[in-house]
């Protein structure tokens, strides 16, 4: 969850009282009740003339718990204010980085707090690794995220991408680094959310080997898996602008003898083609079938598009015959790209022949038709390209247009 100024500021704080080991406050907001308590590090505050003892609240670590129904999200923000209320000390939480007993110690008081308020354990777990983030405190935020795993206590996948977010910003790719590998030891997979934090990570750092190794150690965690992660840090790395560094990691995966599949390749080839490097895109399709894989329908359109738009069009035919050879049926995006590009090189009888072909299988787009058209009255071809003319418009209505390649709204992940 991200703390906002939606959330509502404390309008009363009652009088706070030392008992035992903590000082317990009551606060009110919005007719909620929350219970802090402000566990001592050493003395236990300073007395005022009335007798009344006050808290040194950044002598303190701070941990709340929500008392009423429903849902985190109230103890949560009620954290997030303590922690932002207007106080002339720059910090109420200070703890010192290497001291883990502490931070569990800490968590532990909060946890038991907690229980039994309608809270699961990996909401009460996800929240106060978030109020440790909101606060400033990432590498305690790591180190009880460690401690958690160890005993088995999982956290939401919104907390790793938060962890993730913080430690790319901050330039700290060894804390990024083992962010990463407890989210691949965990029970959640990553999401788009988390690559595109990889991406980010990878984009402020210079040292080549310390990048590899991180994909090495990746690698190693998901050897006994489908090759989906590192497909997808390829993938996110290339899409960001990081071609060379894209490339670099798929060169590593080679060297190091990865069972890297099919995706990965077709990722490299897309990233090759979009970036022009046509003559590497084609190698690397030769190796593909020399190292054995079997090029899909995703592979030939991938390199077909390229070829096209790299205005290749003897070669976009080429690879279409290899396609029919082997048995792969075009789809609707095969034809688009191979009667476009014949119809640029001239060839619009091949184009109309092949056009008519693909009206047998598939529902023609009118991004096709309004291509054949320009590419017949380029040709001279003005008959022709009225009479498609008049055919496209009798058929509108049944044509795949625009609204059938909207992209699907994205489902935001929690």
């Amino acid at each position: 969850m991200r703390f906002s100024s939606q959330i509502p500021l404390f309008r009363s704080v009652s009088r706070i009282s030392i008992a035992g080991i903590g000082s317990f406050a009551r606060f009110r907001s919005q007719n909620r009740f929350f219970i802090v308590c402000f566990r001592e590090r050493s003395s236990l505050g300073s007395q005022n003339r009335n007798g009344s003892r006050t808290c040194s609240l950044s002598r303190r670590s701070i941990m709340c718990a929500d008392l009423v129904d429903n849902g985190l999200l109230p103890f949560a923000a009620a954290a997030h204010d303590i922690f932002n209320m207007r106080t002339n000390r720059r910090s109420m939480v200070t703890w010192d980085s290497d001291d883990d007993g502490e931070i569990t110690n800490n968590f532990d008081l909060f946890y038991s707090t907690s229980k039994g308020k309608n809270i699961s354990d990996k909401d009460i777990c996800s929240a106060y690794i978030e109020m440790l983030c909101s606060s400033g405190n990432l590498a305690e935020a790591v180190s009880l995220l460690r401690h958690l795993q160890n005993r088995q206590t999982h956290v939401s996948l919104n907390v790793y991408n938060i962890l993730l977010s913080l430690a790319a910003e901050a330039n700290n790719f060894s804390l990024f680094s083992k962010i990463f590998k407890y989210l691949l030891t965990s029970k959640v997979p990553p999401d788009f959310t988390s690559y595109c934090n990889v991406a980010k990570a990878f984009q402020k750092v210079d040292d080549s080997e310390l990048l590899l190794k991180f994909i090495r150690d990746v690698s190693e965690i998901t050897c006994d898996r489908e090759p989906t992660v590192v497909n997808r840090i390829v993938f996110a790395v290339g899409d960001s602008g990081q071609i060379d560094k894209s490339l670099m990691i798929f060169e590593e995966l080679k060297k190091i003898q990865f069972d890297v599949n099919v995706v990965t390749f077709n990722t490299v080839l897309g990233i090759l083609g979009r970036s022009g490097q046509v003559d590497r895109m084609l190698s690397e399709f030769t190796q593909m079938k020399d190292l054995g894989y079997s090029p899909d329908l995703v592979t030939y359109n991938t390199v077909i598009n390229c070829l096209r738009r790299m205005g290749k069009f003897g070669l976009c035919k080429d690879f279409a015959r290899e396609m029919f050879e082997k048995g792969i049926d075009m789809d609707l995006r095969t034809y688009a790209a191979v009667i476009d590009g014949l119809g640029r090189a001239g060839h619009v009888e091949e184009a109309l022949n092949m056009f008519s072909e693909m009206k047998k299988s598939q529902q023609p787009s009118i991004y096709i038709y309004r291509a054949l058209i320009s590419d017949l009255k380029r040709a001279g071809k003005f008959e022709l390209a009225l009479n498609l003319s008049e055919e496209m418009n009798s058929t509108s209505s049944k044509l795949i247009g625009p609204k059938d390649f909207k992209p699907k709204q994205k489902v935001k992940m929690s």
